[in-house]
């Protein structure tokens, strides 16, 4: 079958067709679009009789393109930015009718403090925004901001790639934490104890040694690890609930402490700072959302984490 005249296409067709592209998934697609899924499959079908091509085919997550659909993603997305870029230019958004999806990543150390304040604001402000939060993956972000299958990530820094924007959102020191009444800690936490104590520490998905580590090796301590984990949120569990001290992000653990039976400690050598950041693809660089979005996190981290008077 023959394609059309390029001049009979609906363009927001388009549109739909980049979101069932990002997100595999028809259901999906309609959610973020706010479209019901009838809608979405009756555009993918024009689309479909206007190139002659399926564009899409089933499989078991929901439908992945074809060779047709891969060839024409990358001009759909720069035609799709640059006709966004010249009508938002200026533009303001108006959050009480505004509806959109957004998939981020945000670190562990991000999420309890920064999240409630935020989510707060969207839903007195924006209703019509979703926020879905996804696992932390340092291996896949790079992969997925430039699938389009992810929006945004708040992440610790890794070497930046082509066509990613990196922005500083906010530093992160730590604290040690053990069970409160811990019966071998007297007051404060000297180098000895914490050398004395077994330990529970965050091992990354790189398996390569943090900030945390090296500096820890280089103020000459030894550690006894019973315990290794990359989730800090079970690093805080199992502080609270054994003879275990491990180290965590000070928000973090301030937010936690209740919750987890934590008390908070000064380490006793110095560990350097480690710096979170917001990373996205720079096709979203203008988007009014997405540049809303970068606007708020950044202020409400601002706030939390005392970056401003």
């Amino acid at each position: 079958m023959m394609q059309k005249p390029i001049r009979n296409l609906d363009l927001n067709l388009l549109v739909v067709f980049e979101a069932v592209y990002s997100a595999g998934n028809i259901s999906h697609a309609a959610r973020q679009l706010a479209l019901t899924q009838p809608a979405v499959s009756n555009s993918i079908a024009r689309l479909r009789d206007h190139f002659g091509d399926p564009l899409f085919v089933r499989d078991v997550r929901g439908v992945k393109p074809t060779i047709r659909s891969q060839q024409m993603i990358g001009p759909v997305r720069d035609a799709l930015r640059l006709i966004g870029e010249q009508l938002e230019d200026g533009a303001e958004i108006d959050l009480a009718i505004y509806k959109r999806l957004f998939r981020v990543v945000i670190a562990d150390p991000l999420e309890p403090s920064i999240m409630p304040p935020l989510v707060r604001e969207i839903d007195a402000h924006a209703p019509g925004i979703v926020v879905e939060s996804r696992p932390p993956s340092q291996t896949q972000i790079v992969t997925e901001l430039n699938a389009g299958t992810l929006d945004l990530a708040c992440f610790t820094y890794f070497a930046s790639a082509p066509g990613l924007v990196i922005e500083l959102l906010c530093p992160i020191d730590v604290v040690a934490v053990a069970r409160r009444e811990h019966p071998g800690i007297a007051g404060t936490l000297d180098a000895e104890t914490f050398a004395r104590l077994g330990h529970v520490t965050f091992i990354n998905e790189l398996k390569s040694a943090t900030n945390i580590e090296r500096d820890i090796v280089e103020g000459g301590v030894r550690r006894r690890v019973p315990y290794m984990t990359n989730s800090l949120w079970s690093i805080a569990a199992m502080a609270g609930r054994t003879d275990l001290i491990g180290i965590l992000p000070r928000t973090f653990a301030q937010e936690l402490a209740d919750g987890f039976n934590l008390a908070l400690y000064e380490t006793p050598m110095p560990i350097t700072s480690q710096s979170l950041y917001m990373i996205w693809h720079e096709r979203n660089e203008r988007d009014i959302g997405h540049r809303w979005l970068r606007q708020k996190l950044k202020s409400t981290a601002d706030a939390v984490f005392g970056l401003v008077g």
